[in-house]
């Protein structure tokens, strides 16, 4: 597979620094792993290194979902928003039919012959995600928080007093 058409704009404004940058990836087998990539290097690069499984994951899910259902509709579009604050991850395609996430019975049930969990993994590692509208197909975001958890929220060893 080629490597993905890709632009990437720094911008500064009275907020502070953010970034934006844009793929474009054939709707085949190897757009996964090319946006897992792609998605890797940019959260390295804007200092979100805590953050790249959780990227990684949640657009492998995203392509993985578009090369599976919109087939030959034409490329994606993957987008990815920084503020400094959150991630707003997206990937568009060229089909119509919004997702739906499946009750987790019936996703479990059916993951082993078609998948079926990954939105309910995206619902869960992220601050939140929807479906809208875009130019002949639909956009799938998900938003994703830029900033590492507080140490006082990570689970605590027991400490024993002997």
């Amino acid at each position: 597979m080629n490597e993905p058409a890709t632009s990437v704009n720094p911008q500064v404004d009275e907020e502070g620094p953010s970034w934006t940058a844009r793929a474009m990836l054939p709707p085949d087998p190897g757009a996964p792993v090319a946006a897992r990539r792609l998605v890797s290097t940019l959260f390295m690069a804007w200092g979100l290194a805590d953050q790249v499984e959780v990227a990684e994951l949640v657009v492998s899910e995203l392509v993985s979902n578009s090369v599976r259902h919109a087939g030959d509709a034409g490329d994606l579009e993957l987008e990815l928003v920084c503020d400094g604050r959150s991630v707003r991850l997206s990937v568009a395609d060229g089909s119509a039919v919004y997702p739906v996430m499946r009750s987790e019975g019936d996703a479990r049930a059916e993951s082993d012959r078609h998948g079926g969990l990954g939105l309910h993994l995206v619902d869960r590692v992220s601050q939140r995600w929807g479906v809208e509208d875009y130019l002949f197909g639909k956009r799938v975001w998900v938003l994703l928080s830029a900033t590492a958890p507080r140490p006082e929220t990570a689970a605590q060893p027991a400490v024993s007093e002997s």
